[in-house]
Parts: C-alpha cells; structure tokens; sequence
C-alpha cells in the first residue's frame, strides 16, 4: 500500500476507475484515439524511470477516490518534497507507488499484458534496424523494472 502525508494527514493511494479515468484524462501522451499510448502508460513508464512527474501524477490519480477531500497537486508536490528530504531520497517514494499498481487486483491484468508486449517487442521489427531498436528498448526496460523492484 501507499500512503502520503499531506498536511499532517495520511492519504492511502488506490488504485481503481477514478485512477484509471483521471490519468488517460489528464495524463495520456496519445495523439489519437487509435494511439495505444494511455494515462496508465504514461505514468507506469515514468515511476520506472524515476520521473517526478509521473510520481505526482501517480499522486494525482490515486488520490481521486475521494475528490473532496482530495489534496491539490500543488500540495501532493510539497508533501512529495517533503517526503524526499525526510528518507534522504527518493527511491522509496517511487518503489511504493511502483509496488502499488504492479501489486492492486485492479491493474494486475493491464500490467501483466504490459510486460508481456514488452517481451514481444525484443523481436519485432519490420527491418534489422528496427529490430536492433526494439532489442535495446526491451533490454532498458527489464533493468528498468529490475531497478524499481530491487
């Protein structure tokens, strides 16, 4: 589980519709709707690069189960910020929320099929060069994965 103190107040991140809604609304890179690109891509892939925004839009999207009470991005940022002082660091801020979709029922299907397209994309390619690209991709994002889970 996740959790940030905004405030003084602990807020359990969840995920769920409202996440899943919220990040393809706010979050998703796509240009069409024919684009495979999503919110939840866009986020996933940003917590396994260490991206502060993509741990704000984690924030962001996990925190809407309760949209009343629900922390201002600005203030999910300050608490983020004051987290990364308090561990000296910022691994562990990313290693939670990276843990809490890879582990929620709610997205253990969407990321299951998100690591099994990224195995099949070592050998896709329309060319040799192509094929060299995506090779390099898929290696860089199993260390990806290995470095957030170790």
């Amino acid at each position: 589980m996740a959790f940030l103190k905004v405030d003084g107040k602990d807020f359990e991140g969840k995920c769920n519709f409202r996440f899943s809604k919220l990040a393809d609304k706010k979050y998703s890179k796509k240009k069409e709707d024919s684009d495979p690109d999503n919110g939840f891509d866009t986020v996933f892939n940003g917590l396994m690069q260490f991206d502060n925004d993509a741990l704000v839009a984690f924030w962001d999207c996990a925190l809407d189960y309760d949209p009343k009470n629900k922390p201002k991005v600005a203030e999910i940022e300050v608490a983020l910020e004051e987290r990364f002082e308090e561990d000296g660091d910022t691994e562990a801020a990313f290693k939670e929320a990276y843990e809490a979709i890879d582990e929620s029922a709610f997205f253990k299907k969407k990321v299951q099929k998100y690591w099994k397209n990224i195995e099949l994309m070592k050998d896709f390619g329309k060319n040799e060069e192509e094929r060299e690209m995506n090779k390099k991709s898929y290696l860089f994002m199993q260390e990806a994965k290995k470095e957030i889970k170790a």
